[in-house]
């Protein structure tokens, strides 16, 4: 068994020893020789910086070797020779032997073609374009049809790039490819021109093979063409079947052009976007609408990504909300199916409705789209995408009316005792805070409401009137406290007895709220109902009973009776006065 093995291992060695091969000697690439308004000689040896190189063949012993550009469509070569031995002969003799099973064309016995020539057999063409080459051999110079090809790699280069726009059709199975752009290196830079030039691109003498292959070698092709014509697009068959396009499986495939491969995928290619994040901010207790779309974007012109295929299959979406400032604790994770088919280079739209009941930061939303992995993708790495929104805190008031926590009073006209204590959504309590308590169109002792015409012209009138505006200012205590007298006045003519007067309609409602800034001048802001404001209304229960309650002791009881029975005297004295 061990001779055996032994035996195995020597003849693998033998074999890779000896294993197929070719390069060119001298230098392994070669400049384009032209310039971007003169194409010069092309890619021929010997001129302009390059090197007058030979070719050397491994593997094979004795043989008549030239350069072209090959694929390999099923079983049929694809080729154009643009190398040759002399005018009259299209492959050079490698008879030198260089050790390790190699023989060479020593240089000067090669000529990498500047020109069409005919007397050989086959005829050589214009070596005009980039490619990494395949080298044909044979066992004579001129063998008409050539069937043999060793791909060189990176060993015999023609330097610069050919790069297609291509698109992939998932009804036929076909690869449109638009005009390639080709680049051309020189000794001193690259330039570029369209595949389609007249002086530098494709013609009768200047050929280009371009294939689709499942390899970079271009040896493995299921369909392509040897251009000879500036006619684009052409279209290749891709070699897949129906039943291999579908959302369950991808398959990598290559633009081979003159043995520069450019890959591209046909597949499905999900992807997150985000549309709106509304509103940012968002307050606490607001609901926060995250609105974003599932892609499968066709990742043109290239299509590296694919997005070329239609996804049916149900998938799941996951989307995490956490708080960044908080050592990431999650608020929220949801996942939920996505039923809707996702056509190629379309997209469905979902969104989600989080109420904001959390502290105030900032935090993180991230989305991640076929999360369980039940779709078989071009590019797994773009499932995902974050984004950032502030969540700010409320004022959250707490109002005791006569020792109740409510926010109205029962009755107008009659004093209460008023507490507040002012805190945060984040349960922080707001000293120090500038409190504004404002009544609109209540009894106002300094202009009492009235309405009356008010001339626009000569000739026209409208109706306007007083609108009343009592303010009182205070500062809450160093925990945020505050305690006081205060009468909830409401006007009678705002009764329903009185609506003949259209008090409402000139002056607008009554009303109490409260207003103000904390100590770092910042508003109040509220969340009622779900909307934004920085008002937090106050209600009278009973707005036209003023039957007063029995006697109590009032918030600051010696300032506020003198005050009232002050008011009180005046009027009385004004009114018997008066009437």
């Amino acid at each position: 068994m061990k001779h055996i093995t032994m035996l195995v291992l020597a003849v693998l060695c033998i074999h890779l020893a000896f294993a197929e091969s070719a390069s060119l000697t001298e230098s392994t690439s070669l400049y384009f020789t032209g310039t971007s308004s003169d194409p010069g000689t092309l890619y021929q040896d010997a001129v302009d910086g390059n090197n007058d190189v030979g070719l050397s063949i491994c593997g094979l012993g004795t043989q008549y070797v030239g350069l072209t550009y090959a694929i390999k469509v099923d079983d049929s070569w694809l080729y154009s020779l643009v190398s040759y031995s002399s005018n009259n002969l299209a492959l050079a003799y490698a008879e030198t032997d260089i050790g390790s099973n190699c023989y060479a064309v020593i240089p000067g016995y090669l000529t990498v073609s500047p020109s069409k020539l005919t007397t050989p057999d086959p005829d050589v063409y214009k070596a005009a374009f980039p490619g990494k080459m395949y080298v044909a051999y044979s066992l004579s110079a001129n063998p008409g049809d050539l069937t043999n090809f060793v791909f060189t790699g990176q060993n015999a280069t023609l330097l610069g790039d050919i790069l297609s726009e291509r698109m992939f059709d998932q009804e036929d199975r076909t690869v449109t490819i638009s005009t390639p752009e080709v680049s051309y290196q020189t000794s001193s830079g690259i330039f570029s021109k369209d595949a389609d030039n007249t002086e530098y691109g494709i013609s009768a003498d200047k050929q280009m093979v371009i294939g689709i292959c499942s390899d970079e070698e271009g040896a493995d092709c299921s369909d392509g063409v040897l251009k000879t014509d500036t006619i684009f697009p052409i279209f290749l068959s891709s070699g897949l079947s129906a039943a291999q396009i579908n959302d369950q499986m991808t398959h990598t495939k290559y633009v081979v052009s003159n043995g520069i491969a450019s890959p591209f995928c046909v597949g499905a290619n999900l992807k997150p976007q985000f549309d709106a994040i509304s509103p940012n901010p968002v307050y606490y207790s607001q609901n926060l609408y995250i609105n974003f779309s599932v892609l499968n974007p066709l990742d043109e012109p290239y299509e590296t990504k694919g997005g070329n295929v239609d996804v049916s299959t149900n998938f799941r979406v996951l989307v995490n909300i956490t708080n960044s400032s908080q050592n990431g604790s999650s608020v929220y994770d949801g996942e939920f199916t996505i039923n809707d088919d996702v056509i190629s280079d379309g997209y469905v739209q979902k969104a989600i409705e989080w109420p904001a009941y959390a502290r105030s930061g900032t935090y993180n939303i991230r989305i991640t789209v076929d999360s369980r992995s039940n779709i078989a993708e071009c590019d797994e790495t773009d499932n995902t995408i974050t984004t950032t929104f502030q969540l700010l805190p409320i004022t959250t008031p707490h109002i005791y009316i006569d020792g109740e926590e409510t926010s109205s009073f029962p009755k107008a006209n009659i004093p209460y005792n008023v507490s507040l204590f002012l805190e945060n959504s984040d349960n922080i309590t707001l000293p120090q805070a500038q409190v504004n308590l404002v009544e609109i169109n209540g009894l106002s002792l300094t202009a009492p409401s009235q309405i009356y015409n008010r001339s626009t012209s000569n000739t026209t009138y409208i109706k306007d009137g007083i609108i009343t505006e009592n303010r009182i200012r205070f500062t809450t205590d160093y925990q945020g406290q505050n305690s006081f007298t205060y009468i909830p006045t409401v006007n009678k003519l705002y009764a329903p007895e009185y609506d003949y007067l259209e008090y409402i309609d000139y002056l607008g409602n009554f009303s109490h709220y409260i207003e103000g800034e904390d100590q770092y001048n910042e508003s109040f802001m509220f969340v009622v109902g779900g909307t934004l404001t920085d008002k937090y209304y106050l209600g009278v229960s009973e707005p036209f009973n003023s039957q007063a309650e029995d006697r109590k002791i009032l918030q600051h009881e010696s300032a506020v009776s003198q005050v009232l029975d002050y008011i009180y005297r005046s009027l009385v004295n004004y009114w018997e006065t008066t009437y």
